[in-house]
């Protein structure tokens, strides 16, 4: 059988023109990638940090099989990229199988085959069979490359994770959760917790400049000072979800005072480099799990909300829009029914749209809002006159909804925003 055909001299490599179209439209290839990965793997449908993190792992993964191709690159040279290393472990410590992952990489590779096959045939290649047989093993050989490493990278922390003693606190953790029929005398031995009071749970991240933090002097600061801030009593339950995440639970009274800007001036003080999601308070066994869900509603939309975000979100401030978080296509139709052009996602009418959600929040007062925003008086009548007539807004028939579908947006950005 004879091999691909020789190409003259000095003629362009067609496995490189290939790689290079590809590359061309790589934003694409990866958004592509990155949708189809999450749609048809449902281990792999994460929250905001890992979504980041898998975005940036197929992100560098295309990147580097790339240069290998466009390089001629050994690929049993090539180590697998940083952050599909992190994102190996990550999934360790979230009990996400090895399975999922690997799958992950497998459809990848079979996606871009399809693309590659695709333009060899559309660029009209002399030898389009010889350049797709050549690329096939060079894709190959790098994603096998980084599987066998991310899959002993994968063991390696599994069982790490597995022999702390955390891994015993999430598996009670779990079993209080979801087990209906789980045993609470053997739950709160293994806890060192009790369940027959009132609980406030809490999630926390870390946040900001947290390379040279350690996570687990972090949150066990962070679990003592929302103990004294809460006036909780006995010890606080921490659970590690992961490296860079932790939940906590705490034994309240009933009346327990929840106010978020007390833990934020109290997280500042302490100089923690953590963010908070406040639960509710509750009862019993039921009230640890409503608690525990309201505070990851609360997590899921300070994460959506971005960096604008106060370093401390209680759901008892921001419930109506948490409960919402899951309905992202109802939420952008009806803030683009109500706001109209003023629902389009620019850093201008960003400031119309924040400033008249204050000036409605505090009773259209003119000092209050300029206050809170800390600008001048006449900044704030005059994007709010903006707003109004050049949007066509009526505060006086619709201010219900207005401030709803701005408040919408204060959290959710540009998951509800329309593009220009």
């Amino acid at each position: 059988m004879s091999g691909p055909a020789q190409r003259p001299e000095g003629a362009p490599d067609p496995v490189v023109l290939v790689a290079q179209v590809i590359q061309a439209n790589r934003d694409d290839v990866i958004a592509r990638l990155v949708a189809t990965t999450e749609a048809e793997i449902a281990r792999l449908e994460h929250d905001e940090p890992l979504h980041r993190l898998l975005e940036a792992s197929i992100t560098e993964n295309i990147v580097t099989a790339l240069h290998v191709i466009i390089n001629r690159i050994d690929p049993q040279t090539v180590d697998a990229p940083a952050s599909a290393v992190s994102y190996a472990r990550r999934l360790a410590q979230r009990d996400v199988p090895l399975s999922a992952l690997l799958r992950a990489y497998r459809l990848g590779h079979a996606q871009s085959l399809d693309l590659v096959l695709g333009e060899a045939v559309r660029l009209g290649l002399p030898d389009p069979a010889g350049t797709v047989i050549t690329l096939v093993s060079l894709s190959s050989a790098y994603v096998d490359r980084v599987c066998d490493q991310i899959g002993r990278v994968y063991e390696e922390e599994r069982e790490r994770w597995v022999g702390t003693r955390g891994m015993l606190r999430q598996y009670w953790v779990g079993q209080l959760l979801d087990n209906p029929r789980v045993d609470l005398r053997q739950a709160e031995a293994a806890l060192d917790y009790r369940l027959s009071g009132n609980h406030m749970a809490v999630e926390g991240w870390l946040h900001g400049a947290t390379a040279t933090a350690d996570p687990t002097a972090v949150f066990d600061r962070l679990a003592s000072l929302l103990s004294t801030v809460l006036r909780a009593h006995g010890r606080p339950l921490l659970v590690h979800t992961d490296e860079a995440d932790a939940r906590i639970w705490l034994a309240v009274r009933p009346d327990c005072p929840v106010d978020p800007d007390t833990v934020a001036t109290q997280l500042a003080d302490a100089a923690l480099p953590v963010r908070v999601a406040l639960g509710i308070v509750r009862p019993g066994l039921d009230g640890f799990r409503r608690s525990t869900r309201a505070a990851a509603r609360a997590k899921a939309l300070a994460l959506s909300a971005g960096a604008g975000t106060p370093e401390v979100v209680a759901f008892t401030r921001v419930a109506p829009v948490a409960l919402l978080v899951e309905e992202p296509r109802e939420l952008a139709d009806f803030v683009f029914d109500t706001l109209g052009e003023l629902a389009v996602d620019d850093r201008r009418r960003e400031l119309l749209r924040e400033t008249l959600r204050v000036f409605l929040a505090t009773n259209r007062s003119y000092a209050a809002t300029a206050d809170q925003l800390m600008v001048h008086r006449n900044t704030v009548h005059y994007r709010v006159q903006r707003a109004v007539d050049h949007y066509h807004l009526d505060l006086d028939a619709n201010a219900f909804d207005l401030h709803f579908a701005l408040t919408i947006c204060r959290w959710h950005g540009s998951k509800v925003l329309r593009r220009e």
